[in-house]
């Protein structure tokens, strides 16, 4: 039927995509045009029926696209665009916040990003991987599922065997949590104060149609700020080392400029207030900024290498490249070993 659009989601254990697409959907006005709105059982099944029509659009969690660019091409598909991240920082399920963990405290994540994110907030914490909590325990056995995964480190908390465990927003209702939870925020409330960069493509969800789907009624399903995000982050994690994949944190978003020059002055940062100039020193309020914040850390957590970028939102795709050039550039130089400055010194180790 010409006035009926078949839509397709796809939710992951940290991306409810369904109730995102539905609440959006009835939010605006489509005129004639009747939405029905369908789960899919996997991925590679539901682009199949995206490309024989059975279904229009498709909306599935962003990692679920990434891996297969080649696939989605070669059946007449097409990536459209992007949703906007709303929950992308994760959670620490504890009785007490990060900075009043008692000394050597037991953190379970499943991400090494995370474990070495923790290990630099506080150096002291223990922080490990599901599976050595089994080294640990020899009774304890982990679930594959991340739902009850989440349910069984629950259990390890009540059981006093650690003092908490790092999941997402998503999981953490899921799996009916009845403990604390404590957002690990990427930006600090006070300057110098610990963050927490989310993974690559957190929360971000991905629009899909067969090539040739009406550009009117791309805007009613994508957002700007999400086509950004999904742009950005596809460049950059296309450009890396395949070591970085599970140790690369990475923030993209839209920023007001009266939000960044209040921050600027919260924070007395001038590099910050002049990245609102122009060239003459005007401030340009009427175009929106597009932030990309990158970051990577030593196994430790106590080195990180990390690049920021600012800019105006026209200029954000040019500035992606120069980010990629610059950031393999820190990589190279933080990689290599330090040179000696006289033949007594001794083997200085390479940054990361």
């Amino acid at each position: 039927m010409e006035n009926r659009l078949a839509v397709g989601t796809l939710d992951s254990a940290d991306c409810n995509v369904m109730d995102q697409i539905s609440s959006h959907l009835e939010s605006i006005e489509l005129g004639d045009l009747q939405i029905s709105i369908s789960e899919v059982g996997n991925f590679s099944s539901a682009l199949k029926d995206l490309s024989e029509g059975e279904l229009d659009v498709l909306a599935v969690p962003a990692t679920e696209t990434m891996i297969a660019i080649d696939e989605i091409s070669s059946l007449g598909c097409q990536i459209i665009g992007a949703r906007t991240p709303r929950r992308p920082a994760l959670v620490l399920v504890s009785p007490d916040r990060l900075m009043y963990q008692p000394k050597s405290a037991i953190i379970i994540s499943d991400s090494e990003l995370v474990r070495r994110q923790l290990r630099r907030a506080r150096p002291d914490l223990d922080a490990i991987s599901p599976e050595q909590v089994m080294d640990l325990y020899s009774d304890c056995k982990c679930p594959q599922d991340e739902i009850e995964r989440a349910r069984w480190m629950a259990e390890l908390l009540d059981q006093g065997k650690v003092d908490g465990f790092v999941v997402s927003r998503n999981v953490y209702e899921k799996s009916d949590q009845t403990e604390r939870r404590h957002t690990l925020m990427p930006l600090p409330r006070e300057r110098g104060s610990q963050h927490f960069l989310p993974r690559p493509y957190s929360d971000l969800i991905a629009i899909l149609t067969r090539s040739g789907f009406p550009s009117a009624l791309i805007q009613s399903f994508t957002e700007p700020e999400g086509n950004t995000s999904l742009w950005v982050q596809s460049r950059i994690m296309s450009s890396l080392d395949d070591s970085f994949q599970e140790t690369i944190g990475i923030q993209v978003r839209h920023r007001q400029v009266g939000a960044i020059l209040r921050q600027a002055e919260e924070y007395r940062d001038i590099v910050l207030e002049q990245a609102c100039h122009d060239p003459d020193g005007e401030i340009i309020e009427e175009e929106v900024r597009v932030e990309v914040r990158i970051e990577t850390l030593s196994v430790d957590g106590r080195r990180t290498l990390a690049l920021d970028r600012l800019v105006a939102r026209s200029e954000f795709q040019h500035a992606t490249i120069s980010l990629i050039m610059d950031w393999e550039k820190l990589v190279a130089e933080v990689s290599r070993d330090v040179p000696k400055d006289h033949p007594s010194d001794e083997d200085a180790p390479p940054f990361l």
